[in-house]
């Protein structure tokens, strides 16, 4: 396990620094807080034909929902920008100031996860992070919170507090965290030591271990659980395992029509590696985590509930809710409706927040709302409308060029590719 020598002093400022944001996320007087949830925005492509034309119609996707839903805060959950489309890191970090333009024009701060397209010869993700804590001090919450070289950027935490509390005081507890993490993947960019090598496509032991004593110091700190949710792009084996056994139609609303790609996949292998199983278990040994949210896959937006073992996997779920956010942008695969999935936290008389989320779409259809509790409540389950996740031909067929894949690396042995993600 890598873990950085100056890790522990990070825990502790991370601890001191994020707990004193003098302009803190506060639930509303009524209880609430809402997130809306913006994934695989993909600015920057080809950018003299369809690139400015999309990236208008991203823009306006996302105007329409800030306009409807008014959250407090947006997360951009990954691959905001395509790097391989960019020629040189000269630029592409200016197309920061585009899409979050529709986010600073309606006074909405937000919380950036970066995705595998984030890092690549032409767009390498710390000058992201550099210019949206620049030119945006106020507005972006987006932290790095684990040096490790290896850990990627995006790993950290955020406060939530009650509308009413002073939490100048150490002693109290906020209401709820939000946890980002970085499951990296892309290419290496020009400034690193082996520029255009692949990086690895799940979240960095270093980043568990900082997760697993973060929260620990956090359940010291306050004496109690602080309820959870948490973002990182790339979903984990677990969202693979649930699909692959769901042909019976086990109850998932939302869209299914991309193969999970999940963390550490590679195009073609089907045996799994174990690369995210370290986080998995992390995720589940955090008491009070309701829901986790990912995107990278534009053709799926379905939540679940794991609490069972699912085929190939030794670790049994223990209630966590899963989630695809919705795919937001224009550029990349894929013509599915864009929009974007909503997230309210609703403050309960006893126990942890009450969940719910939906999906609202450009054309102003809203989804079912779908109310979810913590994990840690025994009774917990997700209720939603009457939608399953049905295996859609679409998904059948990429099964079909899988199989044809690993028949194709057979016949050409010997070659081996690590690390690969879409």
């Amino acid at each position: 396990m890598k873990i950085c020598d100056r890790q522990c002093c990070v825990e502790s400022m991370a601890l001191s620094n994020v707990s004193n944001v003098t302009n803190a996320l506060r639930f509303t007087p009524e209880g609430s807080f809402k997130i809306s949830l913006f994934s695989d925005l993909h600015y920057g492509e080809s950018t003299n034909t369809v690139g400015p034309p999309h990236d208008a119609h991203t823009a306006d996707t996302m105007a329409q929902i800030l306009s409807a839903e008014n959250p407090q805060l947006a997360v951009l959950n990954g691959d905001l920008i395509t790097g391989r489309a960019k020629s040189g890191p000269s630029n592409s970090t200016l197309y920061i100031d585009s899409l979050v333009a529709p986010l600073t024009d309606r006074h909405v701060r937000w919380a950036s996860v970066y995705g595998n397209h984030e890092s690549d010869r032409g767009l390498c993700p710390d000058e992201l992070l550099e210019r949206e804590t620049t030119n945006y001090p106020h507005a972006s919450l987006t932290r790095r919170m684990v040096d490790d070289p290896d850990a990627g950027i995006t790993n950290y935490y955020l406060p939530v507090w009650s509308s009413e509390e002073d939490n100048s005081s150490s002693a109290i507890a906020p209401e709820l965290i939000l946890w980002f993490f970085d499951s990296r993947g892309g290419q290496a960019c020009e400034e690193a030591e082996r520029p255009g090598s692949r990086r690895p496509n799940w979240v960095d032991d270093s980043v568990v271990h900082w997760f697993t004593q973060t929260r620990k110091s956090l359940q010291e700190k306050y004496n109690r659980t602080v309820p959870s949710i948490a973002f990182f792009h790339i979903p984990t084996y677990a969202m693979r395992a649930f699909q692959d056994a769901s042909f019976a139609g086990p109850a998932a609303p939302g869209l299914n029509h991309d193969v999970v790609k999940q963390q550490g996949y590679i195009p073609g292998m089907q045996e799994y590696r174990g690369q995210d199983y370290a986080f998995m278990e992390a995720l589940l040994d955090t008491d009070g985590l309701i829901a986790t949210f990912s995107g990278h896959d534009h053709g799926n937006d379905w939540c679940f509930r794991w609490d069972s073992q699912l085929p190939y996997m030794n670790l049994t779920g223990n209630g966590l809710h899963m989630c695809y956010g919705r795919r937001t942008g224009y550029g990349g695969y894929g013509g599915w409706t864009r929009g974007g999935r909503q997230i309210e936290l609703l403050l309960q008389e006893e126990g942890p927040p009450r969940l719910d989320t939906w999906v609202r779409v450009q054309d102003g259809t809203v989804g079912e709302r779908a109310s979810i509790y913590s994990s840690s409540d025994p009774s917990a389950n997700m209720s939603q409308g009457s939608d399953y996740l049905r295996t859609s031909g679409a998904v059948k067929r990429e099964r079909w060029f899988v199989l044809r894949w690993v028949m194709v690396w057979v016949a050409a042995a010997g070659w081996y590719v690590g690390g690969y993600d879409m």
